[in-house]
């Protein structure tokens, strides 16, 4: 029988992401993924997980992901945008960002956010706008 696999958020090798637009800058790391930021050698193929550390006023860049994501926050309040319609999420929660959907994900809240995405394949394709 194989054994479980943990990972812990404060270990993950974080990279620095610069999104190419006013204060789209955040921290990120794809654990379970080996060919990522922050990755393991405990590899999913059915699943893609990214860990995000956005600090106040800052944010996750306008993007579209080809599957849908579950976004988890863990820490902080960020306010999540899809289309024109924008809802504030805080810690404990959960929302669903629909796959091919414009989106982004803003700190608002005066502590660090931080936020986990769960895609239902792997690997997941992103286009961020540029």
């Amino acid at each position: 029988m194989e054994e479980p696999k943990t990972v812990r958020f404060d270990e993950l090798d974080l990279d620095a992401v610069d999104g190419g637009e006013p204060a789209a800058r955040w921290l990120a790391g794809f654990p379970f993924s080996p060919d990522r930021p922050g990755g393991t050698t405990a590899a999913a193929t059915e699943f893609t997980v990214v860990y995000n550390e956005i600090e106040p006023g800052n944010r996750i860049g306008t993007h579209t992901d080809a599957a849908a994501e579950l976004l988890f926050v863990l820490t902080g309040r960020v306010e999540a945008t899809v289309g024109e319609e924008t809802t504030t999420v805080s810690a404990g929660s959960l929302t669903v960002l629909p796959a091919e959907t414009e989106h982004r994900v803003r700190n608002n809240g005066t502590q660090t956010g931080e936020l986990v995405g769960v895609f239902g394949t792997a690997p997941v394709e992103s286009t961020f706008e540029t």
